[in-house]
């Protein structure tokens, strides 16, 4: 019978991997390999020296949410940096588990991490936020932290543009103040904003208003070049849905700090009106 689960997680630049095996007397069978036995019906498997092992069925249907969330590189699984709650409450949950310092570092932010508090745009943004709108940005500087992605949803007319604006803008602020140290380690690249034609003009306007040192590019029309985009010299690239599409290809060669998805339904599903009329 299976004996004492074991789980290691590695960090790689933006991933986590965990390598997950169960020992059966002296022979210990990775991870991988259980749920292939797993997958293909088995309630045993062959072990090196020929003898069976029964399959730890309860241990792998607890690890369910965990095995789902994972990539399978072959030898082990591997999960986003975002995916740290997830690992975190298998490891918590297996007495013989280990993780590397990176990892545990995560995890410490994780459960150390109490509320948001509301922060203040950089100097050069120009206006004041309200204070949901301070609680917004704070929320967008959280899942930054954490590697998060997130939608920012509140009514229309509550100046949702206006928070993506001041969290450019601090991105921005970062990559000239890098600049001026004379290191780009690290340093934040452009972004890119992706909207529909029709407001191509207020993003315009808003940045100009509010955020007017972000140098920002539009990528539309028939002179456009992705490849002549400078990502030394460019903040934000703002485009259209359409253009997105067709230009795919050579903007997935740049490596954009934040994609921000403006009236994002219209691509919420391939096969939706919107999605349709954004092509």
């Amino acid at each position: 019978s299976a004996g004492m689960p074991r789980a290691e997680v590695r960090s790689g630049i933006d991933w986590f991997e965990l390598d997950a095996g169960v020992r059966f007397g002296d022979h210990e069978v990775a991870l991988h390999d259980l749920l292939a036995a797993r997958r293909a019906g088995e309630t045993s498997i062959t072990l090196s020296d020929g003898s069976i092992g029964l399959l730890p069925l309860e241990w792998l249907s607890r690890l369910g949410p965990v095995i789902a969330g994972g990539t399978s590189n072959g030898t082990a699984l591997r999960y986003k940096r975002s995916q740290v709650a997830l690992l975190d409450a298998l490891l918590s949950a297996l007495p013989g588990s280990s993780a590397d310092a990176t990892f545990e570092k995560a995890r410490a932010e994780l459960r150390t991490f109490d509320s948001i508090t509301p922060v203040d745009p950089e100097a050069t943004f120009v206006g004041t936020l309200r204070e949901y709108q301070r609680e917004g940005l704070a929320w967008l500087h959280f899942l930054r932290r954490f590697g998060l992605g997130g939608c920012l949803a509140d009514d229309m007319g509550l100046g949702k543009t206006v928070q993506v604006l001041a969290l450019l803008d601090a991105r921005r602020a970062q990559r000239d103040q890098q600049a001026e140290r004379g290191s780009r380690n690290g340093s934040p690249g452009p972004s890119i904003v992706v909207v529909p034609r029709s407001l191509i003009f207020n993003w315009k306007r808003e940045a100009e208003r509010f955020a007017p040192r972000l140098r920002v590019l539009e990528h539309l029309g028939t002179g456009r070049d992705a490849a002549a985009i400078d990502v030394t010299t460019t903040d934000v690239v703002l485009t259209t849905y359409g253009t997105l599409r067709r230009d795919a290809a050579a903007l997935a060669g740049i490596q954009f700090d934040y994609a921000i998805l403006d009236e994002a339904q219209a691509i919420k599903n391939p096969s939706s009106a919107s999605a349709k009329a954004a092509r």
